[in-house]
């Protein structure tokens, strides 16, 4: 039994920052007949690429991607889904945090495919592309292929192998190189990877500093118009831009687009919850008020501070796991180690000493640093954790005032 995971790659992300919570489905692998058994395609067969619109929760906030194989001359209409894994893994959250998790290619029925996305309300779009018989054929085989048991496990990537790159990858090699031209219509592959992404959690934004909070440096690398396909709506918008050379005869890739469900609210644009940046701008202007109070000796803030220090910490050592331990390859080099590291453990101590002074200061300084160099910095930080390094910059100056000049 597999769970089917609608959003490709939103799942790994989701997880790290240990917010998710997976929907879970049954979806059959065959239908009616064993994979083996499936006689080859006729000169009526068709091969579509399936599109997804995204869904409202995180899980598929980007959408999804799937291979139609049809036939009404052989009766065979199967979708190829590569979004999904085994729940039942052994370890399995372990695995996944740490990027060693199979996911699987899994095929089921088009009607059951389509029945999940009429219940959710999410609209699918199908390309049909323009292929001769003996690469539909070739295709097929290797998809069910690709199916056994013994062959249909990958390790997922969230940017560069997921259902959506998987798809790009056994749809375009059945063309020679040579063959395939890119007139993009789709005009986004000077994005980076986290830019891309972004517009899909405009109405999640606490998500969405979660994950700018776990993503390093690569995902500012810029995409192209092949690694922009790593999102199922590029990938749609990608393939109608490409030319095909087959039999002297230059044609498009995807021969008609029919939309096979068409929901009049887009998934996805919910109402967006309160602004992070005003709770945390409130937030420090509260902080930085209490500790001018205590200051002048009317507030005492140690609690706080023990709180505040085990929580980015905790940050802090999410952040190191991911970059220096996990198999992620997007989640380091990531510069919010700067700010958010496991040192601040050390300041939760009672005990006083030169180490600890000394580790204050150096963590001022820092938090200095960051501040003037915001708009600099080579990696993407958002601006919402500008009050947040403000918190703990006027936190860890009280801490250096001498005890003397506190009326506590």
């Amino acid at each position: 039994m597999f769970t089917k995971v609608k959003n490709c790659g939103s799942t790994m992300v989701y997880k790290c920052v240990i917010v998710v919570t997976l929907l879970i489905s049954s979806f059959p692998i065959s239908q009616g007949q064993t994979l083996n058994q499936t006689p080859e395609l006729s000169d009526k067969s068709v091969i579509s690429l399936l599109t997804c619109a995204p869904g409202n929760q995180l899980y598929s906030v980007f959408g999804h991607t799937a291979i139609r194989v049809s036939d009404p001359k052989k009766e065979i209409d199967m979708v190829f889904n590569y979004g999904t894994f085994d729940f039942n893994t052994p370890f399995f959250y372990l695995k996944f945090g740490h990027g060693s998790l199979d996911y699987l290619l899994s095929v089921s029925s088009f009607k059951q495919f389509m029945r999940e996305y009429f219940i959710e309300g999410r609209s699918v779009w199908e390309q049909e592309l323009n292929m001769e018989l003996p690469q539909k054929k070739r295709l097929f085989r290797d998809l069910l292929w690709n199916a056994q048991p013994e062959n249909r496990a990958y390790q997922y990537d969230f940017f560069y192998d997921n259902c959506a790159t998987r798809v790009r990858d056994v749809l375009l090699e059945q063309h020679e190189p040579e063959n395939l031209t890119f007139r993009n219509a789709d005009k986004a592959e000077n994005l980076t990877f986290r830019e891309a992404i972004h517009p899909y959690l405009e109405t999640k934004p606490w998500t969405k500093i979660g994950i700018d909070l776990i993503l390093g440096m690569p995902a500012d690398e810029l995409t192209d118009s092949s690694s922009i396909m790593f999102l199922p709506d590029h990938l749609m918008r990608q393939f109608a831009g490409i030319f095909v050379k087959n039999s002297g005869q230059t044609k498009p890739l995807v021969r008609s687009k029919n939309q096979l469900l068409d929901f009049p609210k887009s998934a996805g644009t919910g109402i967006s919850t309160i602004s992070p940046a005003l709770i945390l701008w409130l937030g420090a202007l509260v902080i930085v008020f209490l500790s001018a109070a205590e200051f002048f000796g009317f507030a005492n803030l140690k609690i706080l501070d023990k709180v505040l220090f085990i929580v980015i910490g905790g940050v802090g050592l999410v952040i190191s796991y991911l970059w220096l331990i996990s198999h992620h390859e997007v989640t380091g080099p990531n510069l919010n180690i700067l700010w958010a590291h496991p040192f601040w453990f050390l300041l939760i101590r009672k005990q006083d000493g030169f180490f600890r002074s000394v580790l204050r200061y150096i963590l001022l300084i820092l938090l200095v640093f960051l501040i003037l160099t915001f708009f600099a910095l080579p990696q993407y930080i958002p601006s919402e954790f500008l009050p947040v390094w403000i918190i703990l910059a006027v936190r860890l100056g009280i801490n250096i005032v001498p005890e003397k000049w506190l009326n506590r």
